[in-house]
């Protein structure tokens, strides 16, 4: 079969012949239409992060089903499906993690395009209990970022954005925190029982995952404002309508302000960071300044002590961006001072996807708006990660398979 295959650090080959997938008795095989194309291909490519080669890359997996493993009937040749990116590999989801329902952190986890081989090829297989039906009404090549960019930042919001006095003292009302539904028993939105309906929402950076945070948390989670916040004016021009209410270039602000914030050091420097903060939360005059929640997706060291003073006291910052690196003069004191609750996230729970599936079926996510590159064949799979590390990729690029 054909393949995109990493065999050393930047050394990506179009193989012709590659081995075909093995195909055990509860698995599927799948014939790929489209991948997602994330910024952790783009790492395993320049050799940012270690692997086992040869590697197919790809984590974002739409396509069609080819064949059903023997001991398979929930599944058909023919159906249309997702793979999460990071699945459980223990038996029955009988770990620790597993039992505790963070079955996206399940000591065995699989990781496609990491750990196994992914996407970019002709054929991948997997297990049917972790492969998703999807209404043949969705476009495969715009619901194959699903997996991961759009999954993510809903497990985020739904399940790691809530203050922990506020979980422990409505239990009972916050449930279920999205919908009032076991996940599956009806499509649609919240009809507005998830705690950040009526709330403000900071989003910083607005890429292939913030891109998507915005746009759920306006349409999905009906927050009140959704402010965005990047350097480049083209993307938050894509922020607003993705359903963003005020949008923050952050350059711009610093430039406006006769600020080189790169001479800075020490006092200097937080001062011009929280001058930032105060510059974001101004857009919530109307709201007494009160941001709920910031959700960081940038990754950006200086974008986390941004997102510490941004955040009001007794609330949620979420880090959902990869940070490449340490941060520096961590806040630990203003953490403290103002009782907040500071998260990561990682990938999404196996219970959500379904949850999440249902959201984009119903149209409360804009796939069509959040895919904006289509045009990348198998061949160009290295001309696409050139082109988004050069920042010609605004929002999600998609891979065309079969």
């Amino acid at each position: 079969m054909k393949a995109a295959v990493l065999y050393e650090k930047e050394d990506l080959r179009i193989i012709e012949d590659f081995e075909e997938p093995v195909m055990g008795d509860d698995d599927v095989l799948i014939g790929p239409k489209s991948t997602g194309l994330c910024s952790t291909d783009r790492s395993l490519y320049r050799g940012f992060v270690p692997f086992k080669p040869p590697l197919i890359l790809g984590h974002e997996i739409s396509g069609t089903i080819k064949e059903v493993g023997s001991s398979v009937d929930s599944l058909a040749v023919g159906d249309h499906v997702i793979i999460p990116p990071v699945y459980p590999g223990c038996d029955d989801e009988s770990c620790a993690p597993c039992r505790e329902g963070l079955t996206n952190r399940c000591k065995r986890s699989v990781f496609i395009g990491h750990g196994v081989h992914g996407g970019n090829a002709e054929l991948i297989a997997a297990p049917a209990r972790y492969s998703f039906l999807v209404d043949k009404k969705v476009p495969l090549d715009e619901v194959c970022i699903v997996p991961d960019a759009v999954s993510t930042p809903f497990h985020a919001l739904k399940s790691r954005s809530m203050p922990m006095h506020i979980l422990v003292k409505h239990m009972g009302k916050f449930k279920n925190m999205a919908g009032g539904h076991q996940a599956g028993e009806a499509k649609g939105h919240p009809e507005g029982h998830h705690w950040l309906n009526g709330k403000n929402v900071v989003v910083f950076g607005v890429g292939g995952v913030g891109g998507p945070t915005i746009n759920l948390a306006a349409k999905y989670f009906k927050a009140k404002n959704v402010v965005a916040v990047d350097i480049f004016d083209n993307k938050l021009e894509l922020a607003g309508k993705l359903g963003a209410t005020q949008t923050v270039n952050s350059s711009k602000y610093f430039e406006d302000n006769g600020i080189e914030l790169k001479e800075l050091g020490g006092r200097d420097r937080s001062k011009a960071l929280s001058g930032l903060a105060k510059h974001i939360s101004s857009h919530l005059a109307e709201d007494k300044f009160q941001v709920d929640l910031v959700m960081d997706c940038s990754g950006v060291p200086d974008t986390f002590a941004v997102g510490i003073e941004t955040v009001s006291k007794n609330r949620t910052l979420v880090q959902v961006g990869w940070p490449p690196r340490p941060v520096a003069g961590f806040l630990n004191q203003k953490v403290m001072d103002k009782y907040l609750t500071i998260t990561g996230t990682w990938a999404c729970p196996m219970n959500e996807m379904t949850e999440c599936v249902e959201a984009v079926e119903a149209g409360l996510v804009d796939l069509n708006l959040l895919v904006t590159n289509k045009d990348y064949s198998l061949d160009q799979f290295v001309d696409a990660i050139h082109d988004l590390e050069a920042g010609k990729i605004l929002g999600r690029a998609t891979i065309s398979i079969n």
